[in-house]
């Protein structure tokens, strides 16, 4: 057995409405509470809830200033008070100038990859702290491999040598869905409504307005279809879904409904008779995971980490208006197709673990503080 450690988490990601790092960290943090070896301190700069309740994990709030400053002058400060071991920076960056081993996770690199989707000093800054911080960390983790493969394109072979894939869990940080009836009344549906959703920040990327784009080609043929949009729209330059929608004469079916409640999150999953995902560049792909593990007919783009996930599970289209159309047309309308999707996405989630994710997290962490 390994040495029992002091292990420091940056959880500011905890703070406000948790998104995705926020919601891969705390479905970390419920399975960390779980091993008996090590102590787990989690830091915010402003109060935050933690999502278990245990002795073996506790929060502490070190206010003080700018994100920046708080992580390079804080945050080290208070792992020094603390005795802590190792740490793990969740979030792209990590302390530079830190006796201690720190093991920092890198999701994707949108910042380098697709650098008009960020503000200039905004997209700057993250791609120097990515670049610094793999530089300094002991470990990096990665989400899939097609993440360590951008991980060795942008930021050298160096970085890529100490990075590990540590694949994701499904659902884990999600309430159970109401039943499927009662969601639809919820969210206004009518009995006959084929109801699609897309769950996540909205990005450029993610080309949501594709998605939009496609729901008003089939609205002559499907009246019935309705699109629920859920995420915050953090898209840059800002993208007017509603008002793409008025345009294209099918706002009536169209739901934007922003950042949700994890409650209101499951009850769009119960009400959905096809989830749509359509990423350019996605280092994981959680909400399709998600999805796919509540029984939800799956379509995901032919790229990056959807396709090296999701394959199996789902129906692979490139993410066009045209393609995506003729997807949903076909997982709408043959029910053979829907049985055989939800069958494939019900078995591909089971493959996708928590439990796992959180263990080999753990070895990471051990073998970084050795």
């Amino acid at each position: 057995m390994s040495r029992s450690l002091r292990i420091g988490i940056d959880g500011r990601e905890l703070s406000g409405h948790p998104t995705g790092v926020g919601r891969y960290l705390r479905s970390l943090l419920r399975r960390f509470a779980l091993d008996p070896r090590h102590q787990f301190v989690v830091y915010g700069s402003a109060p935050f809830a933690l999502p278990v309740d245990s002795e073996r994990i506790a929060g502490r709030v070190a206010p003080g200033g700018h994100p920046f400053f708080w992580e390079q002058r804080i945050l080290p400060a208070a792992l020094r008070e603390d005795s802590i071991d190792v740490l793990l920076s969740p979030a792209y960056s990590c302390p530079l100038f830190s006796g201690l081993p720190r093991v920092t996770a890198i999701h994707d690199l949108s910042f380098f990859a697709r650098p008009g989707e960020f503000g200039f000093v905004h997209g700057l800054r993250r791609r120097v702290m990515a670049r610094l911080s793999a530089r300094v960390s002991k470990k990096v983790l990665a989400c899939s491999e097609f993440t360590r493969s951008e991980v060795q394109r942008h930021l050298g072979d160096a970085a890529a040598a100490k990075t590990e894939v540590v694949l994701l869990g499904p659902d884990d940080d999600l309430p159970p869905g109401p039943g499927r009836e009662a969601a639809r009344r919820a969210l206004g549906l009518a009995e006959g409504d084929l109801y699609v959703i897309t769950v996540g920040t909205v990005l450029r990327r993610r080309n949501v307005g594709v998605l939009v784009r496609a729901v008003a080609r089939l609205r002559e043929a499907m009246p019935e279809i309705r699109l629920g949009i859920v995420g915050e729209n953090r898209s840059h330059p800002f993208e007017d879904l509603g008002g793409l929608a008025k345009g294209l004469g099918c706002a009536e079916a169209v739901r934007v409904s922003g950042f949700v409640s994890d409650e209101e999150v499951a009850a769009h999953y119960a009400a959905a008779d096809l989830a749509v995902f359509l990423s350019e560049y996605e280092g994981f792909g959680l909400p399709a995971l998600e999805a796919m593990s509540r029984g939800v007919p799956v379509v995901v783009a032919d790229r990056g980490s959807l396709n090296e996930m999701f394959a199996k599970g789902a129906l692979v289209v490139e993410p066009e208006e045209t393609a995506v159309a003729a997807a949903m047309n076909r997982a709408l309308n043959e029910p053979k197709l829907a049985a055989d999707l939800r069958f494939k996405g019900l078995d591909r989630s089971k493959s996708f673990s928590w439990v796992r994710a959180a263990n080999e997290t753990l070895a990471v962490l051990e073998r970084a503080a050795s």
